[in-house]
């Protein structure tokens, strides 16, 4: 079991989100699959013992929880560029996957969980710039990508870029603060 974690001690500024990146379709056949009550069990388990391996600085409450009010798919290619999806390996036991956000006294940390590695690519709070940094961000074969990134500031709309392995593509989640 090969495993990579990074932690980011430094807040970067992030690249603002394009408005232009075009949407494209998940290549994944998801029409109607919901996910299982174990799936979800799985899921808040992971996301629980994940959230306790970082300090924030203060106690996350289930009424910190935003939920993303829509996600998709953007190509995020330069134009002439060949844009490739993520792979993802046939077979393999479930990994877990969600996204979630914290909004806390003076920051957001953003959660998420994936079968690949996980970077937040751009992200801009009510249109502006905003700062952030890596809390935790690991990946294994056996236990897939987890992410946690604090992000400073205050706004009313968040949106993140987030980029699944080395795909061309990144999943655009957006929150209603």
């Amino acid at each position: 079991m090969q495993r990579t974690v990074s932690i980011n001690t430094s807040y970067e500024k992030l690249p603002l989100v394009n408005p232009e990146s075009p949407k494209v379709e998940s290549r994944r056949n998801k029409a109607g699959k919901t996910p299982s009550e174990e799936s979800i069990k799985q899921d808040q388990e992971d996301a629980e013992k994940m959230i306790k391996n970082v300090d924030l600085g203060e106690p996350v409450r289930p009424d910190d929880r935003i939920e993303a009010d829509e996600k998709y798919l953007i190509d995020t290619t330069m134009p002439g560029e060949l844009s490739k999806a993520a792979s993802m390996v046939k077979g393999a036991p479930r990994k877990p996957h969600y996204t979630r956000l914290f909004k806390l006294d003076e920051k957001m940390v953003f959660q998420a969980a994936c079968c690949m590695p996980l970077k937040v690519i751009a992200a801009n709070l009510d249109g502006d710039t905003v700062s952030g940094k890596v809390l935790y961000c690991t990946h294994s074969v056996d236990e897939g990508g987890k992410l946690i990134y604090e992000f400073r500031g205050k706004g009313s709309e968040l949106i993140i870029d987030v980029r699944r392995g080395d795909s061309t593509r990144a999943q655009r989640i957006i929150f209603k603060i």
